[in-house]
């Protein structure tokens, strides 16, 4: 593999625009898509963001939320022909349904002779493709690279005859304090965004059984999202006083929430690489996650964390439980967190997007 020194001299003649979204709108494909560009330029490369939001219109209602998908093609559309001069490389960053929409505008640029990337992000693929397969694939095969994030992802567009290349999110696992656990307290960390397809009520579920055994247990349930109002009730219904809803919070104090906790708790049903499981394992914590998705694909368990099937509340309780109990399993899957993360530095990321940019 080429290693990141050896290109101090690539990045510099690269000119890259990244469209996807950007922040301040939530979720780990906005995250991602700054880190990227965040990266390039650290690295010399200029790089020109495309953001497919419209924040004017976020979380508008009636309707004016109807003026969200016109407006994003007609933005999306508009940057690309005015920056299209910046930058000989677009970088599209897509996902299942709506978020498919990146991957078709940017088709255009074929014609100015620029060089397509596209990421697919989500986990959704498999849904999204057995129902619109014929067409994507159509738009994908006209992509220079086509990249996933792992590789029960990349088997998915596979059986629709495309020629993937796995490239993961990055994340900077050094920006996140390490500590070593094991012994482990009852102190719990979930953080996503409480709406249903992360089944936050699961983390309750097996958070109130912890709480019959360890009734000093705490549990953050960090994020915002459709559920909060309903979680806080269910919290309340069953008199769980040691459940904390932050909502949405900052980089630093994300880095803050993974320190102060011993357990991280995934409760996900669709999932595909959750940037949250790789920087709690960069933090050193001890992850207890559902098996959704691709997420096996991260984690082996018994080896870096602890798996358990979707909805299975029995499960992840049991597995919080023997991490409370054994402070030598705790300790060595805290360690083996730490490793897994370092897959997802940028050193180990870089080369390969060199390749699919097309500049070694």
């Amino acid at each position: 593999m080429t290693d990141v020194s050896s290109m101090d001299a690539i990045w510099p003649r690269a000119r890259i625009a990244i469209l996807g979204p950007f922040p301040p709108r939530p979720g780990g494909v906005s995250v991602q898509c700054a880190m990227l560009a965040d990266k390039l330029e650290a690295a010399g490369a200029r790089v020109t963001r495309i953001n497919t939001d419209v924040q004017a219109l976020r979380g508008r209602g009636g309707w004016r939320k109807g003026l969200m998908p016109p407006a994003q093609v007609a933005s999306v559309i508009r940057e690309l022909r005015r920056t299209r001069d910046q930058w000989d490389i677009l970088h599209v960053h897509a996902a299942s349904w709506w978020g498919f929409m990146p991957a078709v505008l940017g088709l255009q640029a074929r014609r100015w002779g620029k060089r397509l990337v596209v990421t697919y992000h989500g986990g959704e693929a498999a849904q999204f493709m057995a129902r619109h397969g014929r067409l994507a694939a159509g738009a994908l095969r006209r992509y220079h690279a086509l990249l996933t994030l792992t590789p029960t992802q990349a088997a998915i567009f596979r059986r629709h005859q495309l020629a993937p290349t796995i490239v993961p999110n990055i994340v900077p696992i050094d920006a996140y304090n390490f500590r070593r656990r094991g012994p482990v307290q009852p102190r719990l960390l979930w953080l996503r965004h409480l709406e249903a397809r992360y089944r936050p009520l699961d983390a309750l579920d097996a958070f109130q059984r912890v709480r019959q055994i360890h009734p000093d247990a705490v549990l953050t349930l960090a994020g915002d999202g459709p559920l909060r109002e309903q979680v806080a009730h269910r919290a309340q219904a069953h008199d769980l006083t040691g459940v904390f809803l932050p909502g949405r919070l900052s980089a630093s104090q994300i880095v803050a929430v993974y320190d102060a906790a011993d357990i991280f708790l995934n409760t996900s049903a669709v999932d595909n690489l959750p940037l949250t499981l790789i920087e709690a394992s960069a933090s050193g914590l001890p992850v207890v996650s559902t098996d959704a998705g691709a997420i096996s694909d991260l984690i082996s368990d018994g080896e870096n964390g602890l798996l358990a099937a979707v909805g299975d509340v029995d499960g992840l309780t049991a597995h919080v439980l023997r991490l409370l109990a054994d402070a030598d399993l705790a300790r060595r899957l805290s360690l083996a967190a730490r490793a897994n993360a370092r897959r997802y530095d940028w050193p180990q990321i870089a080369p390969r997007l060199a390749r699919a940019y097309g500049l070694v």
